[in-house]
This record gives structure tokens, sequence and C-alpha cells, in this order.
């Protein structure tokens, strides 16, 4: 049988013309397929692309498909805010009002370890609105930027989201966080000038612990006095309060954290303002990022029975990112022309790995003795194989006269008149 010569892989012209993407999926079954998988567990990712496209995928195709193409907008991220930092190129427009909040959430990895994933949420200020009798402040257009790194890394990759956002160019930024020094420092990368508020239900724990702690944890009395303190904080501002909780640390010189709340609340009178925040519109709770933790991390990171490897965390936070911020439209054609490139690049070095481990032809020797040329080799035979040559029997045709076949019947007339008769 006659056979091709192998000639190696390589990239099909068309491929970019028609926006196919490595694998044995076509463009629309593995956006849905990476969608899915940013959405719900992997197998029921795949169980559904069969109910609705009828493509039948493996779930660790599934995961494969989806981490692969999160790790590609996760590069895509990388060398924007690296290119942001090292060019500083102009701040696109910005909005009148912005709030920025980031706060942390813990997600479990493999062999029981745990790692705190950190989120940032910008969003457009909206105008207050009263609710159950009082103004109250939204927030709206939220985007989400979040990462498994510590936070001074943290701080140069949500360069891209800042940058995208506009933070730099917007009139007034306020930072709604709780009082960790990493999420001051982050304010200071960003937007130095920007109002900090410090969460109040933040405040307010503070202030429950002193309260638990005089009156007892869970006492009728502490939720009492915690309620009247956290009603004049939010209304009269905090001068008011820390002077009462001064008197409750003269009273209680041996409860330590009467005294270690105190401080902390000391530390940050200028965060507490709350009257004032709210007569400028500000917002004066991190919610944002606490419904940002559950929806964008914990729904899909920290389901039943599930242990991330580290490395795969960030590409399913990429792509849980651009879904809720309602962007996946914008953002899907990025990663494609991506991978796209990255398949290419793939199958250029497997060419240039091919080419280089090829043995070099060496010129044939001739043995023979100078002056004498060659025969030319026969030709091939159009015959994949040679007909078998017919072999002339040796030996007698006939059977000898002794053999049985002579003594038999067959072939003579089993009567024959005797010559008496004739006679």
């Amino acid at each position: 049988m006659l056979s091709v010569q192998y000639v190696g892989r390589s990239f099909f012209p068309l491929d970019e013309e028609l926006g196919l993407l490595p694998g044995s999926l076509t463009a629309h079954s593995q956006e849905c397929l990476v969608r899915l998988g940013a959405w719900m567990p992997f197998e029921r990712a795949a169980e559904l692309l069969a109910d609705m496209l009828g493509v039948q995928v493996s779930k660790s195709k599934g995961e494969r498909y989806s981490e692969t193409a999160g790790a590609a907008y996760v590069a895509m991220q990388t060398e924007e805010a690296e290119w942001i930092e090292r060019e500083a190129p102009p701040a696109l427009p910005g909005y009148d009002k912005l709030v920025m909040s980031a706060d942390g959430a813990m997600v479990p990895l493999q062999h029981g370890e745990w790692a705190e994933v950190k989120s940032l949420v910008i969003g457009e200020v909206a105008p207050a609105v009263q609710e159950n009798g009082e103004w109250v402040v939204h927030s709206r257009n939220l985007s989400y930027f979040s990462r498994l790194v510590d936070s001074e890394r943290f701080e140069q990759l949500s360069l891209s989201e800042v940058h995208r956002r506009g933070v730099e160019k917007s009139k007034r930024v306020a930072a709604v966080m709780d009082g960790a020094d990493w999420l001051q420092s982050l304010v200071d990368y960003h937007r130095p000038d920007a109002v900090r508020i410090l969460d109040f239900p933040h405040a307010g724990q503070r202030v429950g612990e002193i309260g638990q702690a005089i009156w007892g944890e869970g006492s009728p009395e502490a939720a009492q006095w915690t309620g009247e303190c956290l009603h004049e904080l939010k209304h009269q501002g905090p001068q008011n309060v820390l002077t009462q909780l001064h008197s409750l640390k003269e009273q209680y010189p041996a409860l330590e954290v009467v005294a270690e709340n105190l401080a902390y609340l000391e530390k940050r009178e200028a965060q507490i303002q709350y009257p004032t925040f709210q007569q400028q519109g500000w917002p004066i709770g991190s919610g944002i990022v606490e419904s940002g933790n559950k929806l964008v991390v914990e729904a899909r990171l920290k389901g039943a029975g599930m242990h991330w490897k580290r490395t795969n965390v960030d590409p399913m936070l990429a792509l849980r990112n651009i879904i809720c911020s309602d962007r996946w439209h914008q953002e899907w054609p990025k990663i494609q022309q991506r991978l796209g490139q990255q398949a290419k690049q793939r199958h250029k070095a497997l060419r240039e790995k091919h080419r280089a481990s090829k043995i070099p032809i060496v010129p044939e020797v001739s043995l023979l003795p100078p002056g004498l040329v060659p025969l030319p080799p026969p030709e091939p035979s159009r015959m994949t194989e040679a007909a078998p040559i017919a072999v002339k029997p040796t030996g007698p045709r006939k059977p000898a006269d002794n053999h049985i076949w002579r003594r038999s019947p067959i072939g003579r007339a089993r009567y024959r008149p005797s010559t008496s008769a004739k006679k």
C-alpha cells in the first residue's frame, strides 16, 4: 500500500479568518463552555452544554478550556498594568463622583490550605434616595477586580481596572473601607486625595465589642447602649461618643478591649465623620465590596467540596470579574484573539523544533573503482506485490503400475465379455 510522507503539524491558514480556536470545539461552543464554567461547577457546565447545543464534553475538558481562557485574560491585564505603570499614558475620562471599596475573602485551596483573595470594587455614586425615612446613597455601574496576590502586587495589577474606570480623572472619589493598613496603602497608590470613610458597620462592631465587654455578651443593656451610641455617631458625629468611651476606659481600666477599640476609633476620627459624609452625598457603608466578595468570589470558588490549585484561582477570578461586571461581550473577543495568537506561537515553535531535529543527509560514498559508473537502479514495479511464479511440477504424471488406482473398477467397464463367448 502506498503511503504519504509525514509533513508535521501546522496552523491551518483559514483558522484565523474563520475565527476558529485551538481544540476540537467550534468558537461558539467554546465560548458557551467557558461562560458556563465561570458560573457553575465544570461538570454541570458540561451537562448544560450537551443539553443546549448537543455538544458532548467531559468535566476535565470544560475545566481546561475555562482555565486556559481565564489565564489568557490574566496575562492581558497584567501586561496592561505593567504598561500603564511604565509609560504613564493619559488618564481616561472619569465621572463626577466615584466610590472605591476593597476587602479580602478566603478561598479553599488543595491540601487543606486557605488563602485570601483581594477584591477592588469601583462604582458610580447615584443621587441619594429616601428609604424607611432615611436618605440612602447607592452605587451603580459596579466593576470588579480580584486576585490572589500580596497587597503590594495587588496595587500594581489593579492599575488596569482603575485606569479603565477613569479614577484619576474623576472629579471626586471616596474610599469606603475598613481600617486595614493595606487598604489605606491602596488608596495612597491610586487616589491619595480620596475622601476616606471608615465603613459604618465596621465602626459599629468596635463600639459593640466595648458594650459586650462591660455589660455582657448578648445582654439587653449592651444592645441598648450600642444602639444609642451608633445612632448618635451616625447623625451627630463622633465627638460625644469618643468622650463617653473615654469615661468607660477610666471606669474599667482592666478591660483591654475598651482601650484597644477606643484607640482604633480615635486614630480614624477623620474617617468617622458620618453626618458630613452623608451631607456630601457619599455612602458610608462598604456593602458593594462585601456583596462583591459573595457574588464574585465565594459564589463560584467556595462551593461544597471545592479545593483549587493556587495557579487556577486567578484565571477563574478573571472570568468572574468580567461576567459580574457585565463586560463579557466586550472582553471575550479579546480573549479569543489572544488564544488564537498563542496557538500560532505554539505551532511555530513546534515547526522550528521539528526542523532543528532533522538529521542532515550524508552523501553516499562510492566503493567502485575509479572510472566505473554504477548501474541505474531498476524501475519500481507498479504492483505493490510481485505475482507468484508458477513452478513446473517434476516426476511422473501418471500413477505407477501397482498403484491402487490401477486396481479400481472406476473408469472401465464392470462387465467385459470373455473370449470364450466370442469364440
